[in-house]
């Protein structure tokens, strides 16, 4: 089998930077954070192994895209902003992470001007745990009063329809009504003990709470990424 022939590095520099899933990860929190971290805290953040750090820091040094200061048992590293690429990679990182905020906006304003009815909304699965792959729907359920469950139900699929072809993901929407979740929670039914678990709610009660509480509710978000 034929060999790739290697990229050039001062014509195709990003192929470098970008060429490995461990580089963007350390990068990204690099470029998010703004400062020195150190290799423990990169680790911490990007969820990579301690090896799989190691290496994306010593591709980037060698790239020129990260900085790194301090003696052999006190090293720091940060995002180097005077890189002739660093706006663009900056603007990137920029660019995805108000993807996924205008995404959480969607789904939690997708019931429009019937949020008042909806006792909880949230998102679970693989993306609730940060484990969604390319092919990877966007799960999110709703409990709703069984006399206003289907139009809520086809209203937030309806809502985001135009918003999910404009930020490409592709929802997947499971609504429930109050006999649904006292149902569910009886039985164990394993689908509604991982979805609770997964759960980062966006409108109301945490869905395992709605059965005993009283009106829709507020807003409460439980859990939020962070960066």
């Amino acid at each position: 089998m034929a060999r790739s022939r290697p990229q050039s590095a001062i014509r195709n520099p990003l192929t470098r930077i970008f060429g490995v899933d461990s580089n963007v990860a350390v990068l990204r929190e690099l470029v998010r954070h703004g400062g020195y971290l150190s290799s423990s805290t990169v680790q911490s953040r990007s969820g990579l192994s301690k090896s799989s750090v190691r290496l994306g820091l010593i591709s980037l040094e060698q790239s020129g895209i990260v900085i790194t200061e301090g003696t052999r048992f006190t090293k720091l590293h940060r995002f180097n902003p005077g890189h002739f690429l660093a706006p663009q990679i900056a603007a990137l990182f920029d660019v995805e992470a108000n993807r996924f905020s205008a995404i959480v906006d969607a789904v939690r304003n997708s019931a429009g001007d019937r949020r008042s009815m909806v006792r909880s909304l949230w998102i679970y699965g693989s993306v609730a745990r940060k484990e969604d792959g390319s092919e990877s729907d966007l799960d999110v359920g709703l409990i709703v009063d069984r006399d206003h469950l289907s139009e809520i139900v086809e209203a937030v699929r309806e809502n985001l329809r135009e918003q999910s072809q404009r930020l490409s993901f592709v929802p997947n929407v499971v609504g429930l009504d109050l006999e649904d979740v006292v149902r569910l929670a009886a039985d164990s039914d394993p689908w509604w003990t991982t979805t609770i678990v997964d759960a980062v709610v966006l409108i109301g009660d945490r869905p395992e709470n709605v059965p005993g509480s009283h009106g829709a509710g507020g807003e409460n978000i439980v859990r939020k990424d962070r960066d």
